[in-house]
């Protein structure tokens, strides 16, 4: 039997980022250009990426309300993406 492909509510979506919505690929990108991020990072998760950005930086991730979005990318999850949903950078599908 096929089955569509599974996605969980809360699965992360996006990361909205300095008022866009970033797939994740584009979110590292855009973190590479403003010098947030090095190049490595582009072979590295997204998740494992914005840890060691946070860290550096002082910022909790945990508490989403202690930065802002202008600051550092904020999570988007899959439950909170309206369909036809894009990337604000790529245009992909989310």
């Amino acid at each position: 039997m096929i089955r569509p492909p599974y996605r969980r509510a809360d699965e992360i979506a996006a990361y909205t980022y300095r008022a866009e919505t970033h797939c994740p690929a584009c979110v590292i990108e855009t973190m590479i250009t403003d010098g947030d991020a090095s190049p490595a990072a582009r072979d590295m998760p997204t998740e494992d990426v914005l840890d060691q950005c946070a860290a550096a930086s002082a910022i909790d991730r945990a508490d989403e309300s202690s930065f802002d979005s202008d600051e550092f990318p904020k999570v988007v999850f899959l439950h909170q993406v309206h369909d036809g949903a894009t990337c604000d950078v790529c245009w992909s599908g989310l």
